[in-house]
């Protein structure tokens, strides 16, 4: 099976606003996942990484449920990294997964959505093949 890949983060600021798209690819499957709400330079992570796991909703089966709970940034050596806290709840038992992705720098609306494939990747290939 293939792996989750990201194929696109497209990122507008508006008047206070940020609304990111995120588009993953899955075996020739592609899902978009958007999120539009007022937010600060601060808080672009976490919106880029509630737009990825928006697109991974799409994509995993429906008795999957994915909530991000966290997205932090913070410095590994001279770079930025952003490190994701997502839960899976499936009918018999819920998971806290991990992911991270460093970058060189702003902007970290890629690295958040790489921290999300990071963190759910391994266990949406379980989820498929169960």
């Amino acid at each position: 099976m293939a792996r989750l890949r990201i194929l696109r983060v497209r990122v507008e600021r508006h008047s206070g606003r940020v609304a990111v798209a995120v588009t993953l690819g899955r075996d020739g499957e592609l899902a978009t996942g958007q999120v539009d709400r007022q937010a600060g330079d601060a808080d672009v992570p976490r919106v880029a990484a509630e737009a990825a796991l928006e697109a991974l909703r799409q994509i995993a089966p429906a008795r999957a449920h994915w909530t991000l709970r966290e997205a932090v940034v913070g410095r590994v050596a001279a770079d930025r990294a952003v490190i994701v806290h997502v839960t899976l709840a499936t009918e018999d038992r819920e998971e806290q997964l991990i992911g991270s992705a460093l970058s060189p720098g702003p902007p970290l609306e890629e690295a958040a959505a790489r921290a999300v494939v990071d963190a759910v990747d391994r266990r949406l290939g379980w989820l498929i093949r169960t």
